[in-house]
């Protein structure tokens, strides 16, 4: 402990008096040498005199406290002055106890003993608080590792499984997912597919066939996701996506999807490579989302006729030549189809399907000039269409003339103007009703 007076010899009986009880203590003579001490010593205690000169014990006090190394040792005021007032300045400035001049030992003693048990607690407190503190801080530290470690395998899960269908299943993680989790929901389906690639996969190595399709695939994955869907399954070029909200989702995920298809491939012929291009069907009904497999092997999917439909819709686009195909249904679940450049197309029956299905164009995500073209024809288009389905075939070939003569370059118009010249050369089939029949998948 630290014995701070002024007077030499009444340090001199402290510091005896305190060698009988085995207690080691330093001496100062004054409040400056005794915080030069207490930049370097950390004694349990300090007996401390009031009065002095230059700095009495209270500024002594004050400055002590303001250090964080020296605030928590306990001090005792040693003084002859018996006010009231002072002895409540003594401890409002910080000190712990109170002993008048002249000094009764056994009385010190007392005190001096019980503050040094006291100082004794606190130290094994504090060392108590640090090393929980520090196994906190660790074990913090631990769990936050942990939790990365999480975070990484569930990001690396989502890879497999979105977290989007998880959602769906009402599981957490991939690992909660049991074979046979399935839930019947309504959702908009749209299957992609990357027009000719076989034959431009023929004049690449296995590395650029790779890099390519990443590359395409890189493009359109976030376009999906950015309009609220999923992909749900790659199939070599094509995307199967699902959107579990509004129709609306899907198809402007779809036009974005033919724009950038379009911006690759006008960067590809920039750089001599041949140009793509990209087919979309579009189908809303109910799917059936779950597990499939068995025990050691198993994926996540949907399973519907909403699904079969969407692909045929996708290789339904080669046909008329457009990049858009879409369901009835789903034109039907948008909130604003006029707000979405779009045309009859076609009544068809699926393969296996005995009811026959109207779809439609949605030519948003064509170059502007051919929107423009499109949009100006389209009530002549279908107006030549109704004149076609009703068997009036010489004006159906009128109409559909005059639209060529606008816009020659329509696929979807020179397929009708064919099957108009062979029904007027050849005559309609009896039952014929204009539905045209598919008989691929």
């Amino acid at each position: 402990m630290l014995v701070v007076d002024d007077t030499p010899a009444n340090r001199q009986v402290l510091v005896e008096h305190l060698d009988l009880f085995e207690i080691d203590s330093l001496t100062a003579e004054d409040g400056e040498r005794a915080l030069s001490l207490l930049q370097h010593e950390s004694p349990d205690l300090i007996l401390l005199d009031v009065v002095m000169p230059n700095m009495n014990g209270f500024d002594v006090c004050r400055r002590l406290k303001e250090s964080p190394a020296t605030r928590d040792i306990p001090v005792i005021f040693m003084t002859s002055l018996t006010e009231t007032a002072d002895k409540i300045t003594g401890f409002r400035v910080g000190g712990v106890d109170y002993v008048t001049k002249p000094i009764q030992h056994e009385e010190l003693l007392a005190r001096v003993t019980t503050h040094l048990s006291l100082r004794a607690l606190q130290r094994a407190l504090q060392a108590a608080n640090s090393d929980l503190e520090r196994r906190v801080a660790e074990r913090t530290a631990e769990l936050e590792r942990l939790n990365e470690e999480l975070l990484a395998t569930n990001r690396a899960h989502g890879r497999f499984v979105p977290t989007e269908m998880l959602g769906l299943l009402g599981r957490d993680r991939a690992v909660d997912v049991a074979l046979g989790d399935h839930v019947q929901v309504e959702m908009t389906v749209l299957f992609s597919d990357l027009r000719g690639f076989a034959a431009l996969a023929e004049g690449m190595t296995p590395g650029e066939a790779f890099a390519f399709i990443n590359a395409y695939l890189g493009r359109l994955s976030p376009i999906v996701r950015r309009h609220g869907g999923f992909i749900d399954k790659y199939i070599g070029d094509a995307i199967m996506a699902l959107f579990p909200g509004k129709a609306e989702d899907a198809v402007r995920a779809a036009v974005a999807m033919q724009q950038a298809v379009r911006q690759f491939s006008e960067e590809r012929r920039s750089m001599g490579l041949p140009s793509i291009s990209m087919g979309i069907g579009i189908h809303t009904g109910s799917v059936m989302l779950g597990t499939i497999g068995e025990a050691e092997r198993m994926e996540a999917t949907v399973i519907s006729d909403t699904v079969n439909q969407a692909s045929r819709l996708e290789r339904l686009a080669v046909r008329y030549g457009v990049a858009i195909v879409a369901s009835e249904q789903t034109m039907a679940a948008l909130h604003g189809r006029d707000g979405h450049g779009h045309r009859f197309l076609d009544r068809v029956r699926l393969k296996g399907k005995r009811e026959p299905v109207s779809v439609f164009e949605v030519f948003d995500g064509d170059p502007p000039e051919t929107i423009e073209r499109k949009r100006k024809t389209r009530a002549l288009f279908e107006q030549a269409l109704s004149d076609y389905y009703a068997r009036r075939f010489a004006e159906a070939n009128l109409g559909i003339a005059h639209v060529l003569l606008y816009n020659p370059a329509d696929r979807a118009v020179q397929v009708y103007q064919q099957r108009i010249a062979h029904l007027m050369a050849n005559g309609a089939p009896a039952g014929w009703t204009g539905v045209e029949v598919l008989t691929e998948k």
